[in-house]
């Protein structure tokens, strides 16, 4: 039986995946170990459903416990919980075998606050369930993760080598409330560790995936495959790393804020999330926007990709959050996302791409959500949608990610609705065509305000939970 200790297990993370003498295994079901690793990084206290992430991830684990048969071993790891800005922030709680209620223990202490170092916490939860007696027995490494790898490492890699380290593993995966990038990486860890994935939405779907990862980690186990030659590799993509993160996890906006025209009735931090209040009208050429939010830190020198992630009310009709760069109410390069009911009757949510320079302005805009009704038939996606109500709703639990990206001089956005597909059930995601900017348009701003002055009354209510700057290289860079 092969052994592997923690520093030939770093190095072998950092090259090819290389096969390990393989068994056959004959246990009875219900025998295995299994390794959670619970994401405490700082985006955990994003909310789902009204509640922070990590209060439905702690519940859920902490009833699970007394759920799982008592033949299996468990044990418990997290990351992120003890500095901010660590990557080798990854910590045993319980190693396997620990007793239920030292587990439970450990659970409600969990305190997010830091990166994502996935390929960190796999190397040492691997490590673990290697080094764990007895050794013949089913041995399952069960990640719940909210997002992507955020310390550079391939944690793709890392989960390959599962099979083949003398010992019958596998690599589960939840992913909870993660966007398309994210899930796209979850999946490939799942896949390659041998496991299985679970994309979890809601408080109700985290819970189902919970229990079925328990029984999935139960089944018999399979004899270790024989390694395959690797495949040629693909073409590298981007690399994309993440430049600055904002989570409002604090009690007041961080120090790489400040506000323009600021009344501070009408915005709060509070549990994760920066709420704005609005019925100010005007935007971003606006001469004085109320609780204009900038950001006075650095910016990637390169490429980038700025990602702001919200729920809304979305009750007025004439609902706007703006994100862009603002030298003035002249001068500006913004996308925004809008709620909007013209004189029409058409009701929609819509994104809209924004260059003014001198005085003019052209957009580019696009339809996200509508009714049916009134007279913008021809621009709805899905044919129309039974009613403002159900799309009002979801806006209120389905965060919605608005993305500004520079390529070069170039400038595009996005919106994705996390939770929202389409006709196919993939996520759908509406992209904007391009402008162009010389110079740097100016300033990271934050607008929420009232998109129309007449015949709109009441307030727009918008609920912010991350900014995230990301910079984004050519693989050889």
């Amino acid at each position: 039986m092969h052994r592997m200790g923690m520093g030939k297990l770093a190095n072998y993370f950092l090259a090819t995946v290389t096969a390990f003498g393989a068994g056959t295994f004959s246990v009875q079901a219900a025998t295995s170990d299994i390794l959670f690793i619970l994401d405490g990084s700082g985006s955990m206290w994003g909310q789902i459903d009204k509640v922070a992430k990590i209060t439905t991830a702690k519940e859920t684990m902490t009833q699970l416990m007394d759920n799982v048969p008592a033949e299996a071993r468990i044990g418990l790891m997290t990351y992120g919980t003890t500095d901010k800005k660590s990557c080798r922030d990854v910590r045993v709680l319980n190693p396997v075998g620990a007793s239920r209620s030292d587990i439970k223990d450990s659970i409600a202490a969990i305190k997010p606050l830091g990166k994502t170092p996935i390929s960190w916490s796999l190397a040492m939860g691997m490590e673990q369930l290697v080094a764990s007696e007895p050794t013949d027995v089913q041995k399952s490494l069960v990640l719940i993760s909210d997002g992507i790898e955020t310390c550079d490492g391939d944690p793709c890699t890392i989960a390959a080598g599962a099979p083949f380290l003398g010992v019958n593993m596998k690599v589960h995966v939840v992913g909870f409330d993660v966007d398309a990038q994210a899930r796209q990486q979850l999946q490939c860890i799942a896949e390659k560790g041998g496991g299985k994935y679970f994309d979890v939405s809601n408080t109700a779907g985290f819970g189902d995936a919970m229990a079925e990862v328990i029984q999935v980690a139960q089944a018999a186990p399979e004899p270790a495959p024989v390694a395959e030659p690797e495949p040629e590799p693909e073409p590298a993509g981007p690399v994309i790393t993440e430049f600055f993160r904002e989570d409002f996890d604090g009690e007041a906006l961080g120090e790489n804020f400040t506000i323009v025209n600021e009344n501070s009735e009408n915005y709060i931090v509070e549990g994760g999330v920066l709420t704005i209040l609005s019925t100010h009208f005007g935007g971003f050429d606006a001469a004085e926007p109320e609780n204009l939010i900038e950001y006075t830190g650095d910016m990637p020198s390169g490429d980038w990709d700025v990602e702001i992630q919200f729920t809304g009310e979305f009750t007025t009709m004439a609902d706007r959050l703006t994100l862009g760069l603002r030298k003035d109410n002249k001068s500006y390069l913004a996308t925004g996302y809008y709620g909007i009911h013209t004189v029409a009757d058409c009701e929609k949510t819509e994104m809209a791409l924004t260059k003014a320079a001198g005085g003019s302005s052209d957009t580019h805009t696009r339809p996200f959500r509508t009714t049916k009704r009134g007279q913008c038939y021809h621009n709805r996606p899905f044919g129309g949608e039974d009613g403002w109500d159900p799309i009002q709703a979801d806006h209120l639990e389905k965060p919605v990610k608005l993305t500004l990206s520079k390529r070069g001089r170039e400038y595009t956005s996005k919106v994705e609705m996390v939770g929202f597909t389409d006709p196919d059930g993939n996520p759908y995601i509406l992209e904007s065509d391009k402008y162009t900017s010389l110079r740097s348009p100016g300033k990271l701003s934050l607008l929420v305000d009232r998109m129309k002055e007449k015949y709109v009354t009441g307030e727009v209510l918008m609920m912010i939970d991350s900014l995230v700057i990301n910079e984004v290289k050519d693989a050889g860079e």
